[in-house]
């Protein structure tokens, strides 16, 4: 049976992506794990696919900007920041991976819209410009992250999802602390 699941999993993600249209990539990779999860009697699983879907877009938002960071970013402070969480969130992303595997979730291959608008607005800027919007952005995000993970760390229905994102809690946490401090020493340039 979970053989059968599996096969069906990866038919269904090959078919969810070729297929897919304009929509988000987030909705539709929890949409069609909801549906697999459905079709074989779990309900109920709505949350931890969505919260799955968003990390992972997330977390590749978070590659996607450090990456850039090293390339576009003016100050040696705001490099050293991007290195840092670009390491950090490709070890996120492993764990990440590793629990949507074990638990059979669809994880979207693209950023969702919202994350694709960001990395769009920072990447729009040069200079100092770059730099303020770049840790502007990553702050907002991590603060964005660091609640979405506490509250899956509480209320999760999976205990692997619920054990992925209390294990997370702390480089989050160090990640919003390192990036409030750098937008304030460069605030105030």
């Amino acid at each position: 049976m979970m053989r059968r699941f599996s096969l069906y999993l990866a038919c269904a993600l090959l078919l969810g992506t070729a297929s897919c249209g304009p929509g988000d990539s987030i909705e539709q990779a929890a949409a069609q794990s909801v549906e697999q999860f459905e079709a074989v009697g779990m309900q109920g699983m709505k949350n931890d696919a969505l919260f799955i879907a968003e990390a992972t877009s997330a977390n590749m938002l978070q590659v996607q900007l450090s990456d850039l960071a090293l390339e576009n970013a003016v100050s040696p402070e705001v490099k050293e920041m991007a290195q840092e969480i670009g390491q950090g969130h490709r070890r996120l992303m492993e764990d990440l991976q590793s629990t949507a595997v074990q638990g059979e979730f669809v994880v979207p291959t693209e950023l969702g819209s919202a994350h694709q608008k960001v990395y769009d607005e920072v990447s729009s800027h040069t200079g100092i410009g770059f730099d303020l919007a770049y840790i502007k952005r990553i702050r907002e995000e991590h603060d964005r992250l660091l609640k979405r993970y506490e509250g899956m760390a509480e209320n999760a229905q999976v205990m692997e999802v619920k054990q992925f994102a209390s294990k997370q809690l702390p480089l989050l946490r160090q990640h919003l602390k390192q990036t409030e401090a750098l937008e304030d020493r460069l605030g105030n340039i």
